[in-house]
């Protein structure tokens, strides 16, 4: 009986660490003395980038059947900017640290056609375990989807997609969905709820970021007209 106990508090527990690390199509940690060698890192990367180029993207579709223990979650957001503007900030992989809190450095490390390869960390947390993990983003779609394939890290199966879309007045519905296998005794409703936490704060940070910087370039712009009338 404590036996059992003890595995279910660890379950949960697992749960728990990824609702707080999961923030967008990669997870990773802090690089420095705990980052594995340069040369095992892109020996892992290579492997795990043929894995993905070789199964399709994406591998799961929203609101289709999913296997036995696969979560599924989706939240949407309005952002009051036009969808290419959110598009470009979704695919601007380099400015992820400044668009994601959490997210320390975002570093393309290959590009395939539409595939697109990223290796990120995030800043220092509790929980961290893998030292750096890797995903793909196919861009084929866009700019009104972008789905995402995570390579490594420590769930059996993690991948999403950002779906945008046009609203009344210039404004953008941005809808995040993720499909996880945790691979623990924890009911894929329990993974669902935690990963809605984690999935308002990445939309929100997106449309904060997408606003802000559709602000200060109307603040300039008005500026430049003011400059040039005098």
């Amino acid at each position: 009986m404590k036996s059992n106990k003890r595995e279910f508090l660890r379950s949960k527990l697992a749960v728990v660490a990824f609702s707080t690390l999961l923030i967008f199509p990669a997870l990773a940690s802090q690089p420095g003395s705990i980052r594995i060698s340069n040369e095992i890192s892109q020996e892992i990367a290579k492997e795990s980038q043929k894995e993905a180029a070789d199964a399709q993207m994406p591998v799961y579709e929203a609101g289709k059947k999913l296997p036995k223990g696969m979560a599924e979650s989706a939240v949407s957001i309005t952002i009051s900017s036009e969808p290419t503007t959110v598009w470009n900030a979704l695919i601007d992989f380099a400015a992820y640290p400044k668009i994601f809190k959490r997210i320390r450095t975002s570093e393309i490390t290959r590009k395939e056609g539409d595939l697109v390869y990223l290796e990120t960390y995030l800043k220092p947390q509790m929980f961290v375990k893998n030292q750096v993990q890797h995903t793909v983003s196919n861009i084929a779609a866009g700019p009104g989807r972008l789905v995402w394939k995570q390579l490594d890290g420590n769930f059996k199966h993690v991948d999403g997609s950002w779906d945008v879309a046009p609203v009344a007045g210039g404004k953008t519905k941005l809808t995040y969905t993720l499909h996880v296998d945790a691979d623990t005794i924890v009911p894929p409703s329990m993974v669902a709820f935690l990963l809605k936490f984690v999935q308002r704060e990445v939309v929100g940070q997106v449309k904060q970021y997408v606003e802000k910087q559709a602000k200060t370039k109307e603040t300039h712009n008005v500026s430049g007209k003011k400059a040039n009338s005098k």
